[in-house]
């Protein structure tokens, strides 16, 4: 890949950098151990909710991670592969930007859109996102076979909710070649005519007018791979977690594909591999022995030993239904 001190070259999207994973260290096993903790005070809410339909995959989540198998210094584990997870959710936005950015980076003349429609109630959030998954589809066959337009990216679905109104806001985000961003504004304002012309500007971090379509940067791809629900309201001290609502969202996203590529840009997959295994330089030699490390509050311990050292912070969780 291109090393970014270097002039890019005109309408290169230069995204290399977001791509990079750190090697396995004792700092990358605490911040796994900050996502374990994080992920079992959530989830122990969750699966525990009357009306969820989610109830093993929740406790699927909370098991992840729990024990840690160490021999030499290599620690094995199994992953959940659940969009709750936490643990998961990293080494998914790691895969999938290491997996496009190259792809991405071939495009030419690339902007980033977004796609979005009036906020709605959690029960008819099944059928709007069925809906606008649908008239994606349709805008991008339209612009290919009835304007010849050969048009190559990715769009990401992701769902939001607003605690004001108590709606939902699911929209869609796109990495688009052949400057094709207006023309897909232009249709997808046609075929949802209660969508109004805004969007997400992902610099400015706001909702602006008559500005859907920006050129493409490292930002874009940053924006594009970032959770696709964000699942908790930080405040200095605090988290608030708002418990039904995503369930709602989780629901709504269960099985459904959150990232489709399109044209010559090739599917990675989403899926975290169930069973991984990985080796520590920095960690202390077993030494033929299999350690066996279990999950308790805040890091893995064996007898009174603690594996990572790692301490979360003074932060007290608000749940709100």
């Amino acid at each position: 890949m291109a090393n970014i001190s270097q002039k890019p070259k005109q309408n290169t999207l230069i995204l290399d950098t977001l791509a990079q994973v750190p090697p396995n260290s004792l700092k990358g096993l605490q911040k796994r151990a900050r996502s374990k903790w994080y992920t079992t005070a959530i989830v122990s809410r969750l699966k525990y909710l009357e009306e969820t339909t989610l109830r093993k995959y929740y406790s699927h989540a909370w098991n992840c991670n729990h024990k840690l198998y160490q021999d030499g210094k290599k620690l094995t584990s199994r992953y959940c592969n659940t969009r709750v997870c936490h643990i998961c959710t990293r080494i998914r936005t790691a895969k999938l930007m290491n997996g496009y950015v190259d792809q991405l980076m071939k495009l030419d003349d690339v902007e980033f859109v977004t796609l979005t429609i009036p906020n709605c109630k959690g029960k008819d959030l099944d059928l709007i996102v069925d809906r606008i998954l649908k008239q994606i589809v349709l805008i991008i066959r339209n612009l290919r076979e009835k304007k010849g337009i050969k048009i190559s990216g990715i769009r990401k679905l992701e769902i939001t909710y607003n605690v004001s109104t108590d709606t939902f806001h699911p929209h869609l985000h796109l990495l688009v070649d052949k400057n094709s961003g207006n023309l897909i504004v232009d249709q997808w304002l046609k075929r949802m005519p209660t969508a109004k012309k805004e969007g997400w500007d992902y610099k400015k971090k706001c909702m602006v007018s008559l500005q859907v379509v920006q050129k493409a940067d490292k930002g874009a791809l940053s924006e594009i791979f970032k959770y696709t629900t964000k699942i908790i309201v930080s405040k200095k001290g605090q988290m608030n977690v708002y418990i039904k609502p995503l369930n709602t969202i989780l629901e709504c996203l269960y099985k459904r594909r959150c990232f489709q590529p399109f044209g010559i840009v090739k599917m990675v997959s989403e899926d975290v591999d169930e069973l991984d295994g990985k080796v520590y330089e920095d960690l202390e030699d077993t030494e033929g022995g299999i350690v066996e490390w279990i999950w308790k509050d805040c890091d893995w311990v064996n007898e009174k030993k603690t594996l990572t050292g790692y301490v979360p912070p003074d932060i007290e969780f608000n749940f709100f239904e």
